[in-house]
C-alpha cells in the first residue's frame, strides 16, 4: 500500500537533511550520495504502476535507514574507513533502484507469473539493504559513533 503523504513527505525531508548535512560535513559527499540515491528510491516507488507495494516498502526502509545518518552531523570528520563503509551502502542503495525500477516496470501478466519471483527479490532487496546496514551500524558503534538507539 502506498505510503501516507505525510509519511512519505517526513521520509523526504529526513532524507534532504542527511543530504545538506553532506555538504556542510568534511568530505561528507558520500552522505550527499547516500542520500540521494535514496530519495530517487522513494520518489521512484511512489510512481511505479507495478508491484507498487513492495517497491514502497523498500523504498520506506532504504529512507529509514538513510535518515539515521543525519547523526554524522555530531562529528567533525569523517574517517576513511567510515567513507569506505558508506560507499559500499551506496552500492547497495544503487543495487536496490535498480531492482525497483525492474520491480515497478513489470507488465501485469508477467507479474501474475513471477508472483513468488517478485517476493523474492522483494525479500532479497530488504535482506541487503537490512544486512549492508547492520555491517555500517555495527562498525559505527565499534568507532565509538552514536548508534541509532543512542548507545556507545
Amino acid at each position: 500500500m502506498p505510503l501516507a503523504a505525510d509519511v512519505t513527505s517526513n521520509l523526504l525531508r529526513s532524507l534532504k537533511i542527511v543530504q545538506s548535512l553532506g555538504e556542510a560535513v568534511p568530505h561528507g559527499g558520500i552522505l550527499k550520495a547516500v542520500a540521494g540515491v535514496g530519495i530517487i528510491l522513494l520518489e521512484t516507488a511512489e510512481r511505479v504502476r507495478q508491484n507498487k507495494e513492495e517497491c514502497v516498502d523498500i523504498a520506506r526502509r532504504a529512507a529509514e535507514h538513510i535518515s539515521m545518518l543525519n547523526r554524522f552531523g555530531e562529528v567533525d570528520d569523517i574517517s576513511e574507513d567510515l567513507i569506505e563503509r558508506l560507499e559500499r551502502y551506496h552500492k547497495v542503495l544503487e543495487e536496490v533502484l535498480k531492482k525497483v525500477e525492474r520491480l515497478g516496470a513489470d507488465s501485469s501478466w508477467k507479474r501474475t507469473l513471477r508472483q513468488s519471483s517478485v517476493q523474492d527479490e522483494t525479500k532479497e532487496c530488504l535482506s541487503s539493504l537490512n544486512e549492508a546496514y547492520q555491517m555500517n551500524e555495527c562498525a559505527n558503534v565499534e568507532a565509538g559513533f552514536p548508534s541509532i538507539t543512542g548507545s556507545r
